[in-house]
């Protein structure tokens, strides 16, 4: 029997471990290949519904501004979604801090949904202190842009309410039809959609999924309360502001 040396031994173990982190970073990159490939076909499947709606204005004659004005902007967050759904994979080396007004990121979306608000006939308003925080504005635009796009798509009257707290919080709550009790533990899961992804045909479940995955590697943190028929309250809370 052949009795291996301490170097020949520690050798061995070098090459064992070089391979097991081999094989870990390469069922990584498959692992992330196919999040892609499935939000692909996913994308695919959601952004026909827009471009149907605008075709069949086009083949009917029936060109609206407002429609067309919102069926863009739907798709132009879809476009959105996708391109940050790819950052994501590399999202540390994509990052920018700096100090940022956070009522005048959330103008900025407020301005950008115009036309949908108007659409619906919402109400929406923004009130509360001039928060200054230190962050990414761009992923933090996205955040905010997914949440109160799903506070609008959910509400069908009533209002869209944004404050600005003191204690770093930024509460984002609409009068719309609410989240079941039993889908609030898995809003975050990825792919998870819920008994109001399923009433909405073109639904990811990837939405929240990717602001939970933002705000935690940024540092921050999302708590969502609703009750069905009442309404949904988002807290996004940036007073941990170190970056993981």
């Amino acid at each position: 029997m052949t009795t291996l040396t301490s170097h020949e031994g520690l050798y061995q173990l070098l090459l064992q471990k070089q391979q097991l982190e081999q094989e870990r970073i390469k069922s990584k990159l498959e692992e992330n290949a196919q999040d892609i490939q499935d939000y692909y076909a996913m994308w695919a499947h959601q952004i026909k519904v827009p471009l149907s709606v605008l075709d069949l204005m086009n083949q009917t004659n029936t060109i609206d501004k407002y429609e067309t004005s919102n069926q863009l902007l739907i798709t132009n967050q879809y476009l959105d979604m996708m391109l940050h759904f790819i950052r994501l994979k590399s999202f540390h080396q994509d990052l920018s801090f700096e100090k940022i007004n956070v009522q005048s990121l959330l103008r900025s979306v407020i301005q950008e949904y115009k036309y949908l608000f108007i659409h619906k006939d919402l109400d929406v308003s923004l009130s509360g202190f001039d928060l200054l925080i230190i962050s990414d504005s761009k992923w933090l635009q996205f955040v905010f842009e997914q949440v109160i796009f799903n506070a609008i798509k959910y509400t069908s009257e009533g209002s869209i309410d944004i404050k600005c707290q003191n204690d770093h919080q930024v509460i984002i709550k609409d009068t719309g039809i609410g989240i079941a009790a039993s889908d609030l533990p898995r809003l975050f899961d990825k792919g998870y959609t819920g008994f109001n992804g399923r009433l909405e045909n073109n639904a990811s479940g990837l939405g929240l999924y990717m602001v939970k995955q933002i705000l935690h590697n940024l540092g921050h943190d999302i708590i969502i309360s609703s009750k069905v028929n009442f309404g949904t309250s988002v807290i996004i809370d940036f007073k941990q502001t170190e970056n993981r």
